[in-house]
C-alpha cells in the first residue's frame, strides 16, 4: 500500500512538474540555460530507447526517477516566476517636448517643434508649439528633438490567447492544425482554475508584445472562457500594464460552425438572444459572432465561405446587442456571408469578401446597424505569407483543402478591399493577431498601402483615428488632442516617408505610463 502510494506521489509530482514547466518555459522572458537543459534531460528520457533501459529499473525506482526530475523542474520553474517580473506602471506629470507631431488626424500638417502635456491622470491637458505654450512647474521635460511623435497604434483583431509569426513570410504548410490531443488538453485545461492562470498569464504576456511594439489599443474577438475581461480588469485596476483592451469574449457560433471549440455555440433565433445576453452579463465590449466557415478548420472545399448562421440568428443577434449600445463585428469570409451580415445590421465585417453595389452601399448607410454604417477590416497580414504546399503535402487531403481554402479567400478578401477603398468605405486595422505576431500592425498598414494604392499618411490616419472611430472609442484615443487619452508612440524618422521606423519605437506611452523608453 505504500508503495502504491509513493509510486501515486512521484506521478502526481512528474506531472505537476511538467505542466508548471511548460508554463513558465511559455510565459517566461528570461529562460536560463540551465532550464533548458534540465528540460531537454527529461525530454530525452520519455524517448523510446532511453525508456526502454528505464522500464530495467524497479518500479519504485522509474518512477523516483522521474519523480525526482520534474521535483528539480517544479524548482527551477518558479525561480523562472520570480524573474520574469511584471512591468511597472508609473504615472506622473510630463511635458513630452521638441517632437514634430503628427496628430492622426487625416490631412493635418506635422507640427514642429510640438509640446504635449500629460497630466498624471494619463490625459493630454496641452498641445501646442515651445513657442505657444508655457511649461508648468512640477512637469517633467521629456526631450524629443529629432523625434517624431503619432498616435499609439490601434488592433481592432486580435486573439491574445494565441502567439502567431511574422506576416509577409513564405511559410511551407507541412500540417493541418495542432494533433487532436493538444486540442483536447487545451479545452479539459482551459475551464479550470490554473488553465485561468495560465491563460491569462500568457495573454498579458502577448498583450505587452504588442503594446512595446506601440500598439496601445487592441480589441480581442474570440479568446476562451472570457479570460479577456479578467485580464482587462487587471490592466483597468493598475494591477498588470498593456494595451487598452476591447474584449469580446467567446465568439458566438453556430453548432459545428467555426472556431466552435473556443464559441458559445447556438441554434436559432432565441439562443442567439440568450448568447449575446451571457456575454453581455460577463461585460464584454462587443460582440462576435461567425457567420460563415473559415479556413482553419475547414473539412471540405468552399466551407471557409460557407453561410453557417441564419439571417434570424444574426438579425437577432445585432438587435440584442444594439439595444444595449454594443456593436456587433461578424467573421464572413464570402460575397453571401458578407451581405447577409450587413443586411442584419452588422457594425464591422472582418476579412471580406468580394463586394458588390449592395454590399458596398450597405457599408456606406447601414440603417440597422448601430451608428449608420459598418466598417471593413480586411486582414491583410493574415493572408500575405506566401503559404506553399509541396507535392507530399498536397496527398494530404485535409492540408489540401485548408490551402485551397485559404488561397480563394486570400483573393477574394484582397478584392473586397480594393473596392472598398475606391467606394470611400470606413476601413480599420485588424491583423487577426494571434494568428499573426500581435507587434506587427504596422506591417498591416504596409500592406494596406501595397493593396489599396494609398498614402502612408493615409495609412496611419486608419491606424489609429479612424480605427478608433470603427470600434467606437473615438472619443477616447486615436488622436492627439486635449482631453483624450495620452496614448502615443515616439518614433525616430518620418513615418510619412518612412512607415518601417513604426517597427522600433523610440518610445511607447499608454495611457500616459512610460512602457518603454530607448
Amino acid at each position: 500500500m505504500l508503495t502504491t502510494s509513493v509510486r501515486f506521489a512521484y506521478r502526481l509530482i512528474g506531472t505537476l512538474g511538467a505542466l508548471h514547466f511548460l508554463f513558465i518555459l511559455t510565459l517566461s522572458e528570461h529562460i536560463s540555460g540551465l532550464s533548458v537543459a534540465l528540460f531537454t534531460v527529461c525530454v530525452i528520457a520519455v524517448l523510446p530507447p532511453v525508456q526502454r533501459r528505464i522500464r530495467q529499473l524497479p518500479l519504485l525506482g522509474r518512477d523516483w526517477f522521474f519523480g525526482c526530475a520534474f521535483l528539480i523542474l517544479i524548482f527551477v520553474a518558479n525561480v523562472q516566476l520570480e524573474r520574469g517580473n511584471r512591468p511597472e506602471i508609473v504615472h506622473g506629470e510630463y511635458a513630452f517636448a521638441h517632437a514634430t507631431l503628427i496628430t492622426g488626424e487625416l490631412g493635418a500638417a506635422p507640427i514642429s517643434d510640438a509640446v504635449i502635456l500629460v497630466d498624471v491622470s494619463g490625459e493630454i491637458v496641452e498641445v501646442g508649439t515651445s513657442a505657444s505654450l508655457t511649461i508648468p512647474d512640477g512637469y517633467e521635460t521629456i526631450d524629443l528633438s529629432g523625434k517624431f511623435l503619432l498616435p499609439g497604434l490601434i488592433n481592432a483583431h486580435g486573439h491574445l490567447v494565441m502567439s502567431g509569426s511574422e506576416p509577409g513570410r513564405t511559410v511551407e504548410m507541412t500540417r493541418f492544425g495542432p494533433p487532436e490531443w493538444v486540442v483536447g488538453m487545451f479545452l479539459t485545461l482551459a475551464p479550470t482554475y490554473a488553465g485561468e492562470k495560465v491563460l491569462v498569464r500568457l495573454m498579458e504576456r502577448n498583450a505587452m508584445r504588442a503594446l512595446r511594439a506601440g500598439i496601445t489599443t487592441v480589441r480581442g474577438l474570440g479568446d476562451p472562457e472570457f479570460y479577456d475581461v479578467v485580464l482587462r480588469k487587471q490592466i483597468e485596476s493598475g494591477r498588470s500594464l498593456g494595451p487598452r483592451l476591447l474584449v469580446a469574449g467567446p465568439l458566438l457560433c453556430t453548432t459545428g460552425g467555426h472556431a466552435r471549440q473556443i464559441g458559445i455555440t447556438l441554434d436559432g433565433p432565441d439562443e442567439a438572444r440568450r448568447a449575446v445576453r451571457t456575454s453581455l452579463s460577463h461585460e464584454v465590449d462587443v460582440i462576435k459572432i461567425a457567420s460563415t466557415g473559415g479556413v482553419a478548420d475547414s473539412k471540405r472545399l468552399g466551407e471557409a465561405g460557407e453561410l453557417q448562421m441564419t439571417p434570424e440568428e444574426i438579425s437577432a443577434i445585432t438587435d440584442e446587442a444594439h439595444r444595449k449600445g454594443v456593436l456587433v463585428t461578424a467573421h464572413a469570409e464570402s460575397a453571401e456571408g458578407v451581405l447577409e451580415a450587413l443586411r442584419a445590421g452588422i457594425d464591422n465585417i472582418e476579412h471580406g469578401a468580394e463586394l458588390d453595389d449592395e454590399a458596398l452601399g450597405l457599408f456606406l448607410n447601414n440603417p440597422r446597424s448601430l451608428r449608420g454604417f459598418t466598417s471593413l477590416h480586411p486582414t491583410l497580414s493574415v493572408i500575405s505569407s506566401n503559404r506553399t504546399l509541396n507535392e507530399e503535402g498536397r496527398k494530404n487531403r485535409a492540408l489540401y483543402i485548408r490551402y485551397m481554402n485559404g488561397q480563394q479567400v486570400s483573393r477574394d478578401v484582397i478584392s473586397g478591399y480594393k473596392s472598398a477603398v475606391a467606394a470611400g468605405v470606413k476601413i480599420g486595422v485588424g491583423t487577426d493577431g494571434g494568428l499573426v505576431d500581435h507587434a506587427s500592425v504596422w506591417r498591416e498598414l504596409e500592406f494596406m498601402i501595397q493593396h489599396g494604392n494609398i498614402t502612408n499618411e493615409r495609412a496611419i490616419h486608419i491606424g489609429t483615428l479612424a480605427t478608433a472611430e470603427s470600434i467606437g472609442i473615438e472619443a477616447t484615443t486615436g488622436s492627439i488632442e486635449i482631453g483624450k487619452a495620452a496614448d502615443f508612440m515616439v518614433v525616430d524618422a518620418n513615418p510619412f516617408e518612412e512607415l518601417s521606423t513604426l517597427d522600433n519605437p523610440h518610445m511607447v506611452v499608454a495611457a500616459g505610463s512610460i512602457v518603454d523608453r530607448h
